[in-house]
Order: structure tokens, then sequence, then C-alpha cells
């Protein structure tokens, strides 16, 4: 079960496009506390929601030949 839902995310990205950093929706009141929370929330809501793909780190190797 995903933690988010894909409502949640569209008004997230309609949030962060046009600058508002809170929103009552519901009789719920949320504010984050900057832009960069926001971005950190949305990357966590689409790997959550299969819309991007975890990070993977890669190491290079050499061979000495």
């Amino acid at each position: 079960m995903n933690a988010y839902t894909s409502e949640q995310y569209r008004t997230l990205c309609d949030m962060i496009a046009k600058g508002v950093t809170s929103l009552e929706q519901n009789g719920e009141k949320v504010t984050f506390r900057s832009l960069a929370e926001m971005r950190q929330i949305k990357s966590e809501m689409e790997q959550s929601l299969g819309l991007r793909a975890p990070r993977r780190v890669h190491y290079p190797t050499f061979v000495k030949g």
C-alpha cells in the first residue's frame, strides 16, 4: 500500500508551481517549511507511486593489466 495518492502528488505539484507553501483543504491546513522540503516530499512521492526509479549508486572499478 502506498503512503501517498496520485491526488496528493498532483496537489503538491500544483503548490510548487504556484509557489504556495501552505494549503487548507477539507478543513485540514498543511504548511511546509520551505520549497526544498516540498521538493524532497515530491521526490519521495514519485518513488512511492512508482513514477521514478530509486537512485542507484555505481562505484567504478579498475583492473590493472
